[in-house]
């Protein structure tokens, strides 16, 4: 048997609960991206003994 929700009165399968906070998470991510974005962009350098991460982006 697949596992339900309760909400607002309603059942509501596990599935399309967890589609809901997959969707919130990639427009939380999308927004965080756009204010970076419209703040001028970001710069990460890293250097861990013989590793070096550069990641900067617009």
């Amino acid at each position: 048997m697949a596992r339900t929700r309760s909400v607002a009165g309603y059942a509501v399968p596990g599935i399309v609960v967890f589609f809901f906070w997959l969707v919130v998470v990639l427009l939380a991510i999308i927004l965080l991206a756009f204010i970076v974005h419209w703040a001028g962009g970001a710069s990460l350098d890293l250097h861990l003994g013989h590793f070096v991460l550069n990641v900067g982006f617009t």
